[in-house]
């Protein structure tokens, strides 16, 4: 029997608290009209989640984010078919591993922050309905590796604590930046990291906060925050009258 509820009666913390109690296994959805989400629950734990911002397979996210070589995921889900016809229990997180593709540990940790990257966007939702179909399941999306909610609640709460003080700098992703004509004295104590380097290397010319994550492929969260310490330090300056009326989720 499907769990309904909506998140102005229903927090998405109360729920995930609940199915995590009980030790439910199945898909909590996740609607509004311009947005949908769903996170698979195995005995109370988190193993997969999409959103608007991503809907792709874990397996693909490793290629992109080059963690994995395409060849290696075609050959990892070749042995995967294969399986299954023997009835073999193996999963693809298992399989990648034991091929020594990658580490276990290397494995793991993109899981949980690919998880939390993306159950950081559902969080952020005021409003919506919920639905969790226990009969449900995500067999394809199971790689072996599961997320406690705990630590999941912990992550959303300590990424929204600075999402909101982000949030006072940079109100809008219609919010403009460029690089400083004389950065301030605190730019020399920074030391870039790849990532910023790139961000950085986008503004030579003015650039909104929509524009730099289409650019980058980082999301939202990740964006702003590198934009955030960078014009804290004086590195580069807000330009522009950006429409404050719009929220910096939107």
């Amino acid at each position: 029997m499907a769990l309904e509820g909506n998140l102005k009666d229903f927090t998405l913390t109360d729920m995930f608290r609940l199915l995590a109690s009980g030790r439910k296994s199945g898909t909590l959805h996740l609607e509004h009209p311009e947005a949908q989400g769903k996170v698979c629950f195995d005995k109370g734990r988190v193993f997969f989640a999409s959103s608007n911002w991503n809907r792709e397979s874990l397996g693909r996210r490793l290629v992109k984010s080059g963690v994995i070589s395409e060849k290696q995921l075609r050959q990892a889900l070749g042995l995967q078919k294969i399986q299954k016809k023997e009835k073999a229990s193996r999963r693809l997180g298992q399989i990648l591993v034991d091929e020594g593709y990658l580490e276990s540990k290397v494995l793991e940790n993109f899981i949980q922050d690919q998880i939390n990257d993306t159950l950081f966007d559902l969080f952020r939702w005021d409003e919506g309905n919920l639905r969790f179909e226990p009969d449900e399941n995500c067999e394809d999306e199971d790689i072996g590796i599961a997320v406690s909610v705990e630590n999941i609640i912990m992550e959303a709460s300590r990424r929204l604590e600075i999402w909101n003080k982000i949030r006072e700098k940079i109100p809008s992703m219609s919010t403009a930046f460029t690089m400083a004509a004389a950065p301030g004295d605190k730019s020399m104590e920074i030391h870039l990291k790849p990532k910023e380097w790139m961000l950085l290397c986008y503004l030579h010319g003015r650039r909104t906060v929509r524009e730099l994550i289409e650019l980058t492929g980082y999301n939202d969260f990740e964006t702003a925050k590198i934009l955030y310490g960078m014009f804290s330090v004086g590195l580069i300056d807000k330009v522009g009258d950006p429409d404050e009326s719009q929220a910096a989720g939107g």
